[in-house]
């Protein structure tokens, strides 16, 4: 699809970036950055890019990092510390980390708040109350300094509207996707061959923070056992917390691998029986997605997001409902067609989601905060940075294309996602 700025002159050139996380956090977050600084390289030639880092150390490895994401990418960005932010000369200013940190004296402030979970801790020790708190005035303050909010689904705009008191009419929802992941490449049993199974198994993905219910798992797969359903749960992801460790060695359907890459995550989401996710909050629901688009099945609470992203494609169960999941775990252990049937409507499902679409939407939203500020041309009265072309009159604003996913959708089982566009 040719670049939006090849057909309407755009009010947004010069984009800063805080990165001061993107080289440690090449996961999470740090994949959301990576797809969309590629995707904006790749629709908007004519965009350039200050990348701001945590110290000037970090300059050679964050151009080699820009290099293996898009080849034009360097030769249209500047890199400085993070220090220098605020004084920044850029037309928009990118926080994707969930908070706006080193608030811009000028630019437009644009913040990607991928969900509101760390004030929301199901976990009710007393110095978890008080975390929650400080992060509670963090979202407060985000959605007071920034200029626009951008989130990852209609729930999490919801959710900052009605927790955080943020204004709807600034919030763009541009869904996630996974279609980066490494469909092309053999597969990897690295981990599989290291813990010995090479049967059927059940994966479960990601953290182990008090939302993501893996007790109500470890129930089911009790349950599973105890009906004589031998077959074991693989778990990837960080390091396993005391209730896990509890686990380890003593329950015999329980293998923690670790992290994995993305070509061992892929060829797990191809071999197992059902991704499991019986997550209580999610703002996206990332694994729903990746496990859809390689081919596996998909079992996952009826919570939050996850029926938004997973439509009519997955099984659902209650969260806190052991005994259901059991069932619905051993009826796909047992029932070849219905293990198909799922994988076909996941891989449809997942092929509505792209991370181009993602990008559009995204630079959609920059463009409405500029207008809406009043400030297009902005940029052209400072001192401009050396890859900003000089402005000799503001552009006037051309009619804004509409998100490709509708911001005022209610968050509801299995909305229409944006088709996918090439």
């Amino acid at each position: 699809m040719p670049a939006r700025g090849n057909a309407h002159p755009m009010a947004v050139r010069h984009l800063a970036v805080e990165a001061s996380r993107l080289l440690q956090e090449q996961r999470g977050i740090g994949r959301y950055v990576h797809n969309l600084l590629r995707e904006f390289s790749e629709q908007r030639p004519d965009l350039h890019f200050t990348m701001y880092v945590d110290r000037a150390g970090d300059t050679e490895a964050m151009r080699t990092l820009l290099q293996t994401l898009h080849p034009a990418l360097n030769a249209r960005t500047w890199v400085e510390t993070v220090d220098r932010l605020p004084h920044t000369t850029a037309d928009v200013v990118w926080y994707p980390w969930n908070f706006v940190t080193a608030p811009a004296h000028e630019a437009t402030m644009v913040v990607t708040v991928h969900d509101i979970s760390p004030m929301l801790q199901l976990d009710h020790r007393w110095w978890k109350v008080l975390k929650r708190a400080k992060y509670k005035r963090r979202y407060v303050r985000t959605a007071q300094l920034s200029h626009s909010i951008v989130t990852d689904s209609s729930f999490s705009r919801d959710e900052l509207v009605s927790k955080v008191g943020a204004d709807a009419s600034r919030i763009s929802v541009t869904l996630l996707a996974a279609d980066d992941l490494p469909l092309h490449l053999a597969d990897d049993s690295t981990p599989l061959d290291a813990a010995q199974l090479t049967g059927p198994f059940f994966l479960t993905v990601g953290g182990q923070d008090a939302r993501k219910n893996l007790p109500t798992l470890y129930k089911a797969m009790d349950a599973l056992w105890a009906r004589g359903v031998r077959i074991p749960l693989v778990q990837c992801g960080p390091s396993p917390a005391r209730e896990t460790r509890g686990l380890l060695g003593r329950a015999p359907w329980l293998t923690h691998v670790g992290y994995v890459s993305d070509q061992q995550l892929t060829t797990l989401y191809r071999r197992c029986i059902a991704l499991v996710f019986p997550s209580r909050y999610e703002g996206f629901g990332l694994p729903v997605v990746e496990a859809m688009r390689a081919g596996a099945p998909v079992i996952c609470s009826h919570e939050s997001s996850l029926p938004e992203v997973a439509g009519s494609a997955a099984r659902y169960v209650p969260w806190d409902d052991a005994t259901g999941m059991a069932q619905v775990m051993q009826q796909l252990a047992e029932n070849a067609e219905l293990r198909a049937s799922l994988r076909d409507a996941g891989r449809h499902r997942a092929a509505l989601f792209t991370w181009a679409a993602t990008a559009r939407d995204t630079l959609v939203a920059f463009e409405r905060a500029v207008h809406a500020r009043g400030v297009v041309g902005f940029s052209s009265s400072r001192k401009r940075s050396p890859f900003v072309e000089p402005r000799l009159a503001p552009v006037v604003p051309p009619p804004l294309p509409e998100l490709l996913s509708p911001l005022a959708s209610p968050a509801i089982e299995g909305p229409a996602p944006r088709l996918h566009q090439s």
